[in-house]
């Protein structure tokens, strides 16, 4: 069994498609899913797919790339939204992205901080999305040392891979992994302790090279993540689907399997 720890089944793409989505990640092994609100407006979408899908378990929160367009209540509609659903099993994805077009970071940063305390409160774990930001983020997450949370979509280098590592994080990789150009990523994957590895797609990006061609990436391509995490820690891909799958329980809890 492998567990996509992170995709977006709301997306346009997914969206569409979202029941041959789900039949084809099952065909392909990948029985559970974890898909990822990341702005008000995608939080009720997020909940019906969780109601459609038994396969399908959820995470709400504020991506950076629309921190600056959270509301000044926006926490409490969120601990409310994150409440409506026992599927909801994290906060998040929220972070800090200093890559593009985000808010100003301390905006970022104060949306970034409620999103923790909300976490904190609900005695849940924090899916974290760090971009070109790795010593903003965990100057803030040094501050909060008891917290389960993941980094997800590693694309850091294996020194901030590292420090991320000393705080106790689980590391999420992607089909990043696969590329060509992402040889600090292998490096960093060699670096993560057994029981804090997590493979997720970012469905509907960063398709795995094998399957590059095909847009948009999918749950079902978890495998080819699965493969390459496979071949650079010396493990079988059974051994990797049973690894990861133990970690995505253990960090998420055992709701994601009952």
């Amino acid at each position: 069994m492998l567990i996509d720890t992170h995709c977006h089944l709301t997306y346009e793409g997914l969206e569409e498609q979202q029941a041959e989505v789900v039949r084809r990640a099952t065909l392909a092994g990948v029985l559970r899913m974890i898909c990822i609100g990341t702005h008000p407006a995608d939080h009720p979408r997020v909940l019906e797919t969780l109601s459609a899908h038994g396969q399908v378990f959820g995470a709400l929160g504020i991506h950076p790339h629309y921190a600056g367009e959270a509301a000044e209540n926006f926490a409490d509609e969120l601990r409310y939204a994150i409440g409506s659903s026992d599927k909801v099993l994290a906060v998040g994805e929220c972070g800090l992205d200093y890559h593009g077009n985000s808010a100003l970071p301390p905006v970022q940063k104060t949306v970034f901080q409620r999103q923790i305390a909300i976490a904190e409160e609900l005695h849940m774990p924090l899916i974290l999305h760090v971009r070109d930001a790795h010593a903003d983020a965990l100057e803030i997450m040094r501050q909060h040392v008891n917290m389960r949370f993941v980094v997800h979509c590693f694309t850091g280098t294996p020194e901030e891979c590292t420090r991320w590592l000393e705080l106790g994080a689980y590391i999420g990789f992607t089909g990043v992994i696969t590329y060509k150009n992402a040889p600090d990523v292998r490096a960093a994957c060699q670096l993560v302790p057994e029981d804090r590895l997590l493979i997720e797609t970012d469905a509907p990006y960063l398709t795995p090279q094998a399957v590059r061609k095909i847009k948009p990436n999918e749950p079902a391509f978890a495998a080819y993540v699965a493969e390459r995490v496979a071949a650079e820690r010396g493990w079988t891909l059974e051994q990797t689907g049973e690894i990861t799958s133990a970690n995505a329980v253990r960090l998420f809890g055992r709701a994601l399997i009952e």
